[in-house]
């Protein structure tokens, strides 16, 4: 049997090599290409591996994830105010004009401008740590909110203003209007007379009423109906009204003055003439 033995290892029979124990040293011996050799290639590529150099770095980084788990990802009740403000601060913009206007539909462009000028709007929304999306959100409702709140307004005060407009001045209401800027007109400085013009359909109708109410007052006369303050009267023309054409025509230069334009001062004084007869007319219809 020892023969036997000996006869096997002199065939060259060599005994199986031991495999050297694996320690903690001998896998951190690994490193770099070696150790990259070793990792399946499903994982290889993968974004958190590519620095990974040995097995060291694979536990540092499964240590770091575990601990990023274990904390809070959002702030609650029991946050401060300056956790809160970091967490915002990641998605606000580093400054309040960094933020931009949406477009509305059913808003004017112009009315998008218009509130985009304003800084404080802008600065609203940075201080309430507002992210750039949330902001059109906000700034798209906020806009129509608001632009259809004005436009109810408006319309709201056209109708009010065309029913007072009719209970004012019924079917008359052209010609009276009409009849009201001459009497103003006639009364008025002039370096006032100007504004008279640039007053639109709304102001007027507050300044007639309020000239109107004040001439049946003081005065018994209906400057801008035609008539008395007793007798109302239903004609355009009146007595006030004549008169306030007389005066105008009595301020042109060319009227006081037949040398300064002889054409125009014919055309005044004929002009003139109408008038007076239209008074002499009223007045003796009056009696």
């Amino acid at each position: 049997m020892g023969d036997e033995a000996q006869g096997g290892a002199a065939s060259g029979g060599a005994p199986a090599p031991v495999s050297a124990p694996i320690t903690a040293e001998s896998l951190g011996a690994i490193q770099g290409d070696s150790f990259r050799a070793l990792l399946p290639n499903d994982f290889k590529e993968k974004g958190y591996l590519k620095d990974a150099k040995s097995f060291s770095d694979v536990f540092k980084k499964l240590d770091g994830a575990e601990t990023l788990l274990g904390q809070r990802q959002f702030p609650d009740d029991k946050s401060t105010p300056e956790q809160w403000q970091a967490f915002h601060g990641k998605f606000r913009p580093a400054t309040a004009d960094k933020y931009e206007f949406p477009e509305v539909e059913g808003i004017p462009p112009e009315y998008v401008k218009k509130m985009s000028e304003a800084k404080e709007l802008r600065e609203i929304l940075h201080s309430a740590d507002q992210s750039p999306y949330q902001a059109k959100k906000l700034l798209s409702g906020f806009m129509k909110s608001l632009y259809t709140a004005e436009q109810n307004y408006i319309k709201t005060k056209d109708e009010s203003f065309a029913k007072l407009s009719t209970e004012l001045y019924g079917e008359q209401k052209d010609a009276i209007i009409a009849n009201g800027k001459k009497f103003l007109t006639a009364h008025l400085p002039d370096n006032v007379k100007p504004l008279l013009e640039q007053m639109d359909e709304k102001q007027m109708t507050v300044l007639l009423a309020a000239t109107d109410g004040l001439a049946k007052k003081f005065s018994g006369e209906d400057p801008f109906r035609g008539g008395s303050g007793e007798g109302g009267g239903s004609g355009a023309v009146s007595e006030t009204s004549i008169i306030a054409d007389m005066q105008t025509l009595m301020k042109d230069p060319a009227y006081g003055d037949p040398f300064k334009d002889q054409v125009k001062h014919g055309q005044l004084m004929q002009k003139m003439e109408g008038l007076r007869g239209k008074l002499r007319a009223l007045r003796s219809g009056q009696k």
